[in-house]
């Protein structure tokens, strides 16, 4: 191969097999899922930055009692999007709080489980901030299974929108990756390296569109 374009799933598995690639001077590139500690370009978005804009709307339509279900703790966008959800209460006087705070996975069953959990634990909340789409997707199926209304009762917001976002009722208030972009630049950016091995690693900083929907109306 001549050079690999990655997305990680995990920020420590496979670090010294990624560096024994680098050795060889085989080029590698992440994007979307990166990992900080790695000297290679990468091309993300700011996780961090939308979160907490993402929280802030939620507050401004009036909610006090967000969920954040976060991903898993191996992933280092996990990390900036709790800080956004904690920094976004703190603009606003908000108490963060630890039972608020909930890992949830990226898949549709630990969505609907955590929620699950939060409401068998009486836990209140009026909003739902979801690491990612399809544990967004889980949360919802649960809520309306239980005749819990969206957004009347409960907001649910999340980040990595697709079209799946769209095509359900009530539709999703997401932050949406630039997919095509994102695959463009990082390509761009390995056919630099290939053509010129010495050319300084760059990280680069893709702007996301959030796009409010009926979830949190």
């Amino acid at each position: 191969m001549d050079g690999i374009l990655l997305s990680i799933c995990h920020d420590q598995v496979n670090l010294n097999e990624y560096r024994r690639i680098i050795r060889k001077g085989i080029p590698i590139v992440l994007f979307d899922r990166t990992i900080a500690e790695m000297d290679v370009s990468q091309i993300k978005i700011d996780d961090y930055i939308k979160s907490f804009f993402m929280v802030e709307h939620l507050i401004r339509k009036g909610k006090t009692k967000i969920i954040h279900l976060t991903g898993p703790s191996y992933i280092q966008n996990t990390f900036e999007r709790i800080k956004g959800y904690k920094d976004a209460l703190s603009k606003f006087n908000r108490p963060f709080k630890e039972e608020y705070l909930v890992e949830a996975g990226v898949d549709f069953n630990s969505g609907e489980n955590a929620v699950r959990m939060l409401v068998e634990k009486n836990i209140p909340f009026d909003a739902i901030f979801c690491f990612t789409e399809m544990s967004a997707l889980g949360a919802k199926n649960y809520l309306q299974a239980t005749r819990i209304k969206i957004p009347q009762d409960v907001s649910i917001a999340c980040m990595s929108g697709t079209e799946l976002s769209k095509l359900v009722y009530p539709t999703i208030t997401a932050v949406e990756q630039p997919v095509e972009l994102m695959a463009e630049t990082a390509s761009k950016i390995i056919i630099e390296k290939l053509e010129n091995p010495a050319m300084t690693n760059k990280t680069i900083v893709l702007d996301a569109e959030t796009v409010y929907r009926e979830s949190t109306l």
